[in-house]
């Protein structure tokens, strides 16, 4: 790698840090309002979730349609991905994610999605649906160590709820380039979005800017640096976060966040993958199971549990 593209690299990460820093906190104003939520931002994945969404920069399984669609060039097969989780352990915010992606061999990589989150305040209950289509290419591949990718990812929204119903549309762009043990990345969500309310309202979804590096130092370590900034909503958080294969089938994660928000939080996040060889068994060649453990300062712990198929 050039010196001239470090350079550059660290003074856009050093840019993003003084953005994040500087910007007024935001407050949010309520959860279930899709708007001001941050559900279209949540981690669809326990992998990602175990290493504090430290991702951009490493976005190589089907969580990449959601962190950075530019990184679904890395799959190499056919995947499907499944994830479940109760948000913060009160059994009232149950998130889940259904995917399915698809390489080929010179036309790219796209993943079809759903993400669904469920509330349950009796005597109300509120339904949010995602329906997305994401795809990452080439600009130019040297090898499977050496590229420059982009991506994109159209959203679907639908909200249901006890007094209003909504639907929309987001657009995320992403960025990933590799240069062997380095990779970093940028994903640009929710750059056009619009949610249409029944009522005849329409609003827009806060830009999301997410900005990333990673390291290899071996093919079995690595450790990701993530930068999220915005200008209208939270979180804006700096996250840091390491994986470690202890074996081939054995993966530890280990991460930390800081939040911006009234005052700093500080978010920690651990977990577990188990890979299991099938040996093509019902054309299945493995599957992955990851599991990721968050304690908030703020809010109670989250469990986190997801699966992927290797086809």
């Amino acid at each position: 790698m050039s010196r001239t593209f470090k350079r550059a690299l660290m003074l856009i990460i050093s840019f993003l840090l003084k953005l994040v820093i500087s910007i007024p906190p935001a407050y949010p104003n309520d959860y279930l309002h899709v708007k001001d939520s941050g559900f279209t931002l949540l981690p669809v994945g326990a992998r990602a979730k175990g290493m504090a969404e430290a991702f951009v920069a490493v976005a190589d399984d089907y969580e990449g349609g959601c962190f950075n669609p530019a990184g679904l060039v890395q799959i190499e097969r056919g995947q499907i991905g499944t994830m479940y989780s109760d948000l913060y352990g009160l059994g009232l915010l149950r998130h889940s994610f259904l995917c399915y992606a698809e390489p080929t061999t010179d036309k790219g990589t796209g993943q079809i999605s759903w993400n669904h989150l469920a509330a349950d305040f009796e005597p109300g209950k509120w339904n949010y649906d995602l329906f997305c289509y994401s795809y990452g290419q080439f600009f130019k591949k040297s090898s499977s160590s050496y590229f420059n990718a982009w991506g994109a990812a159209v959203k679907y929204l639908s909200q249901t709820t006890d007094w209003s119903d909504a639907t929309g549309y987001s657009l995320d762009l992403g960025f990933l380039t590799r240069r062997g043990k380095f990779s970093g990345g940028i994903s640009l969500q929710n750059v056009f979005s619009q949610i249409s309310w029944k009522t005849g309202k329409r609003e827009s979804l806060s830009p999301n800017v997410r900005i990333g590096a990673a390291y290899r130092f071996t093919p079995r370590l690595l450790i990701a640096l993530d930068v999220n900034a915005s200008l209208k909503d939270i979180p804006k958080e700096v996250c840091l976060g390491s994986e470690w294969y202890l074996s081939d089938c054995l993966a530890l994660r280990l991460g930390a966040s800081g939040v911006f928000q009234k005052s700093f939080d500080l978010n920690l996040s651990t977990g577990l993958g188990f890979y299991l060889p099938l040996q093509g068994i019902l054309k299945i060649r493995g599957a992955r199971f990851d599991y990721a453990f968050s304690y908030h300062e703020a809010l109670d712990d989250t469990h986190q549990f997801s699966l992927v198929l290797d086809l």
